[in-house]
């Protein structure tokens, strides 16, 4: 199919409608072809309750396109929720946890001009990814200029920490520096640094992800930290007295 668009030209002397030489209007025609077909990305940050798809074309339409999705656990169809407010991204709910059973996803792009689909199948293990944890709190500990203790929580779309718990990875560093230190911790939210760097600026992330199954998150929004640093004693002058004694004296004049 071909279909035409006007395209109208101006050169630098102003816009002008008295003759060709300074504007014209030109007619331009180009192919279009039906939609691509979509790349699909699954995800589970909420697991074990829910998963997340989203597809994308690699080429614009330039007509209305629609979107059809169908998700199979196995030889079942599953329903599926069209997230309202992200764009081409549904929701599905998770069977049964720990099934060996793969899901396969499907997306069909359609417009006036034709349609094309395509597929990717998974177990639930593979796309499991929490958001990134959040630090709410770094503190100094007084006295110990090589420490610094780091507070996080977990992600608020994460349903169970409880029964199905998250691991972490802090990373930090100087400001001034380019390589990280690393450290995993498991079980607990907070993490005391030891070796951070006498009175220098430290920045501060952490990931997170399931202890058994899936990938680890993005890094956490940055947060800087300098250790406790000793204040430094000022030298001040001797005080000398006003008189040879030491004494000072107040003179009061009384009005009568």
């Amino acid at each position: 199919m071909r279909l035409y668009q006007l395209r109208y030209f101006e050169n630098n002397l102003g816009r002008s409608f008295l003759g060709p030489i300074k504007t014209k209007w030109e007619w331009d025609s180009f192919h279009e072809d039906p939609p691509v077909s979509p790349t699909i990305l699954c995800r589970s940050n909420a697991y074990p309750e829910t998963f997340y798809c989203t597809w994308q074309l690699s080429s614009p339409t330039y007509i209305p396109t629609e979107f059809d999705v169908s998700v199979r656990h196995g030889e079942k169809e599953i329903e599926t929720i069209m997230d309202p407010n992200h764009k081409n991204r549904c929701n599905i709910r998770f069977l049964e946890m720990f099934s060996t059973s793969k899901y396969t996803v499907t997306v069909t792009a359609r417009n006036a001009l034709g349609s094309n689909s395509s597929s990717t199948s998974f177990n639930e293990n593979t796309i499991v990814k929490p958001d990134p944890p959040e630090i709410i709190e770094v503190n100094t500990i007084p006295d110990s200029p090589r420490r610094l203790e780091v507070k996080w929580r977990n992600p608020l779309t994460w349903p169970e920490p409880d029964s199905i718990p998250l691991k972490y990875f802090l990373r930090y560093k100087p400001v001034i520096l380019d390589d990280w230190q690393h450290v995993e911790v498991t079980d607990v939210p907070f993490h005391t640094i030891t070796d951070a760097y006498m009175g220098k600026e430290h920045i501060i992330q952490v990931a997170a992800k399931d202890s058994e199954v899936g990938t680890w998150s993005e890094w956490s929004k940055a947060v800087h930290a300098t250790p406790w640093t000793p204040l430094v004693p000022t030298n001040e002058p001797e005080k000398k007295p006003n008189n040879g004694n030491g004494a000072v004296r107040f003179f009061v004049s009384y009005l009568v």
